[in-house]
C-alpha cells in the first residue's frame, strides 16, 4: 500500500498523521459517535404506522429496503440459520469469516443489493449473477468438506448425505416486485373463491375449483366428511393438507417460483432474516435475541407494514412498444398467435379484480402463523 502525502500541508499536521496522534475536533462533534454505522438510526414503534401519512410509511418502507444493514443494528445471525432454526453446531457461530456465504447467506447487506434492475430501482428484479439459492439456508455455512458428517451443518443433508452445488440449492432469479402489491391481492380473491366453492361442497359431493376463469381440478368431499384432493391442480402441498374432517386452506401463494410464499410480508419476514440476518419481533418475538448477536427488536411490527406497503406501492410494468410499424404489427401477430396456440389457456392474458379487490390492505387475512394475521393489530387499509 502507497502513501501520498502532500507537502502543501503544515508540518505538525503530517507528523500528527503518522504518529497516530491527531485530535479530531468540532467538525466531527455530532450527535453519532465516530464509528458509529447504522442504516437505521431510527425504526417506526408499533402504532406508528397508523399515525404518519401513506407517503411517509411508503419513504420508511423504502429506506428500510434501501438500509445497508450492519452488525451494529442486529446485521448477521451468528447463532441460527437462514431458515430461523438453530445453528446445528453452535460451537462454530457464523462470525468474520463465517458471517457470509454466497450459498447458505448471510449472502447480503441490503435488499437493493439484489432486487435493482432495471436501471438501479429499488424492489426490482436482479442480473443472474444477484440469484438466491434457495434451500441453501438450511445449513449452517456450506463448505462442501468431505470430512463434515454433521448433518445440514455445512456438507451433509438431512439424513446425512453429501451435497455438492447441485444437491445443496436450487439456483432462483431475483423477483422484481413490480405490481406486487396486485399480484398479492389477486391471490387474495382466487384464495377466497376457493375457499367458498369448499365450504359450499356437502359430504358426498365433489366440486369443480375454478376461479377467474383459471382451473383447479376438482375437491372431494367424502360422505365420511374426509377431504381429497387429489384431482386439485396447481396447488402446492401446504395449501392441500387436510385432517380428517378439516378442509384443506386451498390458499393461493403467489411468490417464488413454486408458489411457497403467501404474502409480500411473508416474504419479507422470510428475506430479512436470510439474507442480512435482520429479526423481526412477529416472527421471533419481543425483546428476543435468538440469533445471538446482542440485538433485540431488529425489526418492528410497523417496520415490517412499512416495508410491505412499499413493495405492494411499486408500479405495475407496462408493455414498452417501439414506434415502428413493423414491430407494431409483428406485436399484433404474435399476440394473436399466442392466444391461437392455445397459451393464453394457462398464461391467461387478463385477471380482473373486482369488488375493490385492488383497495390493499395489510395485513393478508390468510397468513400463516410467525406473519401478522387479522386480529393481532389493527388493519392498515
Amino acid at each position: 500500500m502507497q502513501l501520498f502525502i502532500s507537502t502543501s500541508r503544515p508540518l505538525s499536521v503530517l507528523t500528527a498523521l503518522l504518529t497516530g496522534t491527531f485530535t479530531v475536533t468540532a467538525q466531527f462533534s455530532g450527535t453519532t459517535p465516530i464509528g458509529r454505522e447504522v442504516a437505521m438510526p431510527r425504526h417506526l414503534q408499533d402504532g406508528e404506522e397508523f399515525q404518519i401519512s401513506l407517503p411517509q410509511l411508503v419513504k420508511h418502507g423504502r429506506d428500510l429496503f434501501t438500509a445497508v444493514w450492519t452488525e451494529q443494528e442486529g446485521g448477521g445471525r451468528p447463532l441460527t440459520k437462514g431458515t430461523g432454526a438453530p445453528l446445528a453446531d453452535p460451537t462454530q457461530p457464523l462470525v468474520f469469516p463465517r458471517n457470509f456465504n454466497r450459498l447458505s447467506a448471510p449472502d447480503a447487506n441490503s435488499c437493493a443489493g439484489c432486487h435493482a434492475q432495471p436501471f438501479g430501482i429499488a424492489g426490482g428484479g436482479g442480473d443472474i449473477v444477484a440469484n438466491v439459492f434457495v434451500l441453501g439456508q438450511r445449513f449452517d455455512f456450506l463448505t462442501f468438506d468431505p470430512f463434515d458428517k454433521l448433518p445440514t451443518k455445512g456438507s451433509a443433508d438431512e439424513i446425512g448425505r453429501p451435497v455438492i452445488q447441485q444437491t445443496a440449492a436450487n439456483s432462483r432469479a431475483t423477483l422484481g416486485m413490480w405490481g406486487a402489491g396486485y399480484i398479492e391481492m389477486l391471490a387474495r380473491q382466487i384464495t377466497r373463491d376457493l375457499q367458498i366453492i369448499r365450504d359450499a361442497t356437502a359430504p358426498g359431493e365433489s366440486s369443480p375449483l375454478a376461479a377467474k376463469g383459471i382451473s383447479y381440478g376438482t375437491i372431494i368431499h367424502r360422505a365420511d366428511g374426509v377431504w381429497d384432493t387429489s384431482q386439485v391442480e396447481g396447488l402446492p402441498a401446504t395449501s392441500l393438507a387436510a385432517s380428517g374432517t378439516a378442509p384443506p386452506s386451498l390458499v393461493i401463494r403467489p411468490f417464488h417460483q413454486a408458489g411457497r410464499v403467501v404474502s409480500i410480508r411473508e416474504f419479507s419476514n422470510n428475506a430479512f432474516n436470510h439474507h442480512h440476518g435482520i429479526q423481526s419481533t412477529e416472527r421471533f418475538g419481543v425483546n428476543t435475541d435468538p440469533d445471538g448477536d446482542g440485538f433485540v427488536n431488529e425489526l418492528t411490527r410497523a417496520d415490517v407494514t412499512a416495508v410491505s406497503v412499499f413493495q405492494a406501492t411499486m408500479q405495475v410494468p407496462g408493455r414498452v412498444i417501439p414506434n415502428n410499424p413493423d414491430i407494431e404489427r409483428a406485436v399484433l401477430v404474435g399476440e394473436q398467435r399466442f392466444q391461437a396456440v392455445g397459451c393464453a389457456t394457462c398464461h391467461v392474458p387478463a385477471l380482473p379484480l373486482d369488488n375493490q379487490g385492488w383497495i390493499y390492505t395489510e395485513p393478508n387475512p390468510y397468513n400463516p402463523p410467525a406473519n401478522l394475521r387479522p386480529g393481532e393489530a389493527p388493519t392498515l387499509s
